[in-house]
């Protein structure tokens, strides 16, 4: 995680970059500026992920830098480290969408609830699109391989999860199971093959049906007609 810590006075900034190198080893990449316009300038350009913003600047006030980042690096992650404590500046914070607030002095429990909460929440924006990726995936290789003997346990294979894992992922996101989304796919298809000229068996071969019968069932269910009325246009 790249982090940057903005605070003007050089023994809070060596405490902080100490808190990190002892508490979580190597996991943050920690830089530091001693105002807000250094700040900026390192922000555009190296991307980070986690800014430890001291509210009381030299040349600014750290609430305009928030603003800044909000307004060109609106993914970057703002802690807000300062001795003010009143009311209006944790609203401006927030209002300004900090996602925590470190009141000096503070303990090194506190530092770790604040860091420990932006992991979390980094965790879990990991997680939400690790899913949507692994739905992606799926409807990518479906769209591909429709006309395919498509298997559970490939598609597990593919995106590196189990079955019954993807099954329920692919349901909540799309609102179907797999197989209904393959089957709308090839169906889909089967449409285009038959508006231009192909009869139903071969149409059916084409988008992975061994028996035209059950093709013409299912497609019937799905569009409302026979795939031969749908070739002549009812």
């Amino acid at each position: 995680m790249k982090t940057l810590i903005v605070e003007d006075n050089l023994m809070e900034r060596k405490a902080l970059q100490k808190l990190f190198e002892l508490t979580y080893d190597e996991r943050f990449d920690v830089m530091t500026a001693f105002n807000g316009t250094s700040a900026l300038d390192r922000l555009e350009k190296y991307p980070f992920d986690l800014v430890l913003l001291d509210i009381v600047l030299p040349d600014m006030s750290g609430i305009d830098v928030l603003e800044k980042i909000q307004e060109k690096h609106p993914s970057v992650n703002v802690i807000m480290v300062t001795a003010c404590s009143d009311y209006q500046h944790l609203r401006q914070s927030m209002r300004c969408h900090a996602i925590d607030y470190i009141v000096k002095p503070y303990s090194i429990e506190t530092f770790k609830d604040a860091i420990d909460g932006f992991l979390k929440q980094q965790e879990k924006k990991e997680e939400v699109y690790g899913n949507q990726k692994v739905v992606q995936t799926i409807k990518q290789y479906i769209d591909k391989n429709y006309a395919e003997k498509i298997k559970l346990d490939d598609l597990a294979s593919l995106v590196a999860r189990d079955k019954s894992y993807i099954e329920r992922l692919f349901k909540k996101s799309c609102n179907r199971n797999i197989f209904s989304y393959l089957l709308q796919v090839r169906i889909v298809k089967a449409k285009q093959f038959l508006s231009k000229g192909m009869c139903v068996s071969e149409t059916a071969e084409r988008v992975g049906f061994d028996d035209p019968a059950y093709f013409g069932k299912c497609f019937k269910n799905f569009v409302g007609c026979s795939p031969q009325k749908y070739k002549t246009g009812w």
